[in-house]
This record gives C-alpha cells, sequence and structure tokens, in this order.
C-alpha cells in the first residue's frame, strides 16, 4: 500500500531543516512494488514548494515518465509499517528498511546533479552518503 500524505506531511515538516539547501520543485516519491511492476498507478509524492517539502497523492506513470529526482519502492507492507511509526522515527526506520532491502531505492539523477541541487543533506540523513569527489 502506498504511504499517505497525512501521515507523511508531519514527517517533512519536522525535518524542514534536511531541505534547506534544496532547489525549489526538487521531489521524491514512494511508491508500493506492485505499481512499480504495473507501470502505472498511485505514488506519494513529496516536492519542494517554495519552503516546504509537501506530501501529496500523484499518477504513477512508469519511471520513464518520472519526474522525481528519487523513488523509494516499498516491498510487502514497508510502507505500512512506515506509516504506523511516530513521525520522529520515520527517516529512521525509512534508512533502517532500505539497507534491509525492504524498500528499494532508485537514484534518477547523476551524483553531482543531486549534490548541486541540494539533496546532501537529506541523503546523509538515511546514511546514503556519497563518497568522493563529484567533480
Amino acid at each position: 500500500m502506498m504511504p499517505s500524505a497525512q501521515s507523511w506531511q508531519p514527517v517533512f515538516d519536522r525535518h524542514a531543516n534536511l531541505f534547506e539547501a534544496l532547489e525549489d520543485g526538487r521531489s521524491l516519491a514512494f511508491l508500493d512494488k506492485s505499481t512499480w511492476d504495473a507501470g502505472q498507478g498511485d505514488s506519494l509524492e513529496c516536492r519542494l514548494d517554495g519552503h516546504r517539502m509537501l506530501a501529496q497523492a500523484q499518477s504513477w506513470a512508469g519511471a520513464a515518465n518520472c519526474q522525481a529526482d528519487m523513488l523509494f519502492v516499498g516491498l510487502r507492507d514497508s510502507f505500512d509499517r512506515l506509516d504506523q511509526a511516530k513521525p520522529d522515527e520515520r527517516f529512521g526506520l525509512l534508512k533502517d528498511s532500505i539497507h534491509e532491502g525492504e524498500i528499494l531505492f532508485f537514484v534518477m539523477r547523476t551524483k553531482c546533479t543531486l549534490i548541486d541541487v541540494g539533496w546532501e543533506d537529506f541523503l546523509d540523513q538515511l546514511g546514503l552518503a556519497f563518497m568522493g569527489a563529484c567533480r
């Protein structure tokens, strides 16, 4: 099941400092594996709008049509478990779920682009820091 915008908005609001350097309009998306496999369905898009990450449901039309910089694809009930966690614990659980293989993480832009547009703090929070020089 796709994560809910209502459940995730407080998480992004609470961690607004992670997105201070992010360029306006940049986004990430959450979707479940069945939606990924079907190439269509619903996703949860989180996009920087001014100075706030806004979480909202969006149509998913496959990776080729994706505008998000990063994708989180949940296996089994991984998003249900995340939605049930307290907002303060959500990013830690997301990090653990990625490292345990319960959530697949797809980077849709180059390393240099992600750093240049301001994703570095968010990626560091998830334990996904890039090693080495970008240029």
